[in-house]
């Protein structure tokens, strides 16, 4: 049988038919291995991997290029960012330091209700719906998360997933989406669909939009499709630009650590400058050290008092015979202790005492670099200030506050809100600073002796949910926790040497002095106490 000719071209350049080429890529695809609907546990491991980490290691060189072009470099700067993470401690150390701030004790308030509706069956059924979402969804896990993301990435897409028990939160594949519109709760994300022509991504994993989405793409491939940025938010599904489609703000939604701009560059950019430099402060320290530990035993080598004519050289001693006895000098020593010898007067020993500690001056100031107190982050023998420490503190706080609590509140909003008739507002508030906690809860005491009794606040303080507050209390009322108290003795009824001496400060009053006394027991010798 006669094999068919294939189509030459003019150019002698041979013509494949369709199907053809959809042989060629389809072994293409098997072969690199990345083909749709092909799993194994490996694919599965590497594509999680692949959702928000890319490390990549900079040169010098790498770094200022990408400095010189921000705006097209924010996918390199992450990958960055993200390897310094890795392999540089007290880098990681500020990370999880910012990520570690936020306490996301949640207060709310009904934007819509007057005083008869609290006690209405309706409000009642909206309330018990709202406990119900803030039960099955633990905002503080996923929240932090989404933090340590934002600290790296300096943007973070999700995706909220719910079924009978739990809410959580699934991330999106950062290279795949873009920010595309600003809507009324959080900014809006396009996706990009051929993240699902990959093997190893089950598209049954993810929101089921996608699934009916790609089924939609790829049955349509030779219809035309309309990219309408406008549409609201609500039917941004329907506009599609190639594989890329404008989501709905159920489907995802992006957060970002600065939203006043665009350009997604992290937030500690600016430190790659000093980390770069890293590797060589080490090679430098460990010089240094080296150094400090080697000794040069110098010797005078003996010359010939009485100069004769015959005599070339003046030295006294027959340099194959100092040879040997330099090197049994040397064999009893260890190798940082060099010797040498020269026909030298006045000749003196060396030693290199090194006091400088390069690494560790090196590392404060790159610490600095990052705008925060380095006594928080970095151990040194600099003595920390405790009024300086504390003010530094709640000044970083507000960086990730201010910036991401509105962010979360107006996501806990939109998600609420869908489910209920009343219009809930939601705040977030606190930092995990023990004193911000005590001094909150020393205000929502001190408003309820006034007669201002406010649940949430003590909840907050506590760090407890609201509804968590309320059942805590039914049950201890329930099985008559307080019958079995025993009252608690009031300072004025106690004697004279029970009560003596004035009232401890809290650790927010202390100047540095008394925190060092308290730290040292420094009253125990004069019948103070240590507590």
């Amino acid at each position: 049988m006669a094999k068919s000719k294939k189509k030459v071209s003019d150019n002698n350049e041979i013509l494949l038919t369709r199907e053809e080429v959809w042989s060629v890529l389809d072994f293409a695809q098997s072969l690199a291995g990345f083909y749709p609907g092909i799993y194994t546990p490996d694919l599965l491991n590497a594509r999680l991997k692949e959702v928000s980490y890319s490390p990549l290691s900079p040169t010098e060189t790498d770094v200022s290029n990408a400095f010189s072009n921000l705006k097209d470099s924010e996918e390199v700067i992450r990958s960055y960012i993200e390897y310094f993470e890795a392999v540089h401690m007290p880098f990681k150390r500020i990370l999880s330091y910012m990520a570690s701030h936020l306490s996301f004790d949640l207060l709310y308030t009904v934007s819509n209700a007057d005083s008869k509706d609290y006690a209405s069956p309706k409000y009642k059924k909206d309330q018990q719906i709202l406990y119900e979402f803030l039960d099955k969804f633990e905002y503080k896990l996923f929240f932090r998360n989404v933090v340590k993301q934002l600290l790296r990435n300096e943007v973070c897409v999700v995706s909220l997933r719910e079924d009978k028990d739990k809410i959580v939160l699934q991330e999106l594949p950062l290279r795949y989406c873009k920010i595309t519109a600003r809507g009324s709760y959080n900014l809006l994300v396009s996706f990009d669909f051929s993240y699902f022509l990959q093997s190893g991504i089950d598209i049954a994993l993810y929101h089921p939009f996608f699934a009916e989405k790609f089924r939609e793409i790829f049955k349509n491939l030779n219809k035309k499709q309309e990219y309408i940025p406008s549409l609201p938010p609500e039917l941004r599904g329907n506009s599609q630009f190639a594989y890329w489609v404008d989501l709905p703000p159920h489907v995802a939604t992006a957060f970002k650590l600065d939203t006043s701009q665009m350009v997604a560059t992290p937030l500690f950019t600016g430190m790659l400058r000093y980390l770069i430099h890293d590797s060589t402060m080490i090679t430098l320290q460990k010089d240094a050290n080296m150094a400090a530990a080697s000794k040069i035993l110098l010797g005078e080598v003996p010359l010939i008092k009485e100069s004769k004519a015959s005599v070339k050289d003046m030295i006294a001693i027959d340099p194959k015979t100092l040879g040997q006895f330099l090197a049994l000098i040397k064999a009893s020593l260890t190798s940082a202790i060099k010797v040498a010898s020269a026909p030298l007067e006045n000749m003196k020993a060396i030693s290199f005492n090194s006091e400088t500690q390069i690494l560790d001056d090196w590392t404060r100031s790159e610490m600095s670099s990052s705008g925060m107190d380095t006594a928080l982050i970095y151990s040194s023998q600099l003595k920390a200030n405790l009024v300086d420490s504390q003010l530094s503190f709640q000044s970083d706080s507000k960086i990730v506050e201010q910036s991401l609590y509105p962010q979360f509140a107006l996501f806990m909003e939109y998600w609420v809100n869908k489910r209920t008739k009343f219009r809930y507002s939601i705040q977030f508030q606190g930092n995990d600073y023990y004193l911000d906690r005590q001094q909150r809860f020393d205000k929502a005491m001190g408003l309820a002796t006034q007669g201002i009794v406010l649940p949430q606040l003590i909840s907050s303080s506590l760090g407890l949910k609201p509804q968590e507050l309320y059942r805590m209390l039914e049950e201890s009322k329930a099985m008559g926790f307080v019958d079995l108290l025993t009252p608690i003795i009031s300072s004025f009824q106690q004697s004279a040497q029970e009560g003596k001496g004035r009232p401890q400060k809290s650790e927010s009053e202390l100047e540095d002095s008394g925190a060092q006394t308290r730290q040292a027991g420094g009253n125990i010798q004069r019948g103070g106490k240590n507590k």
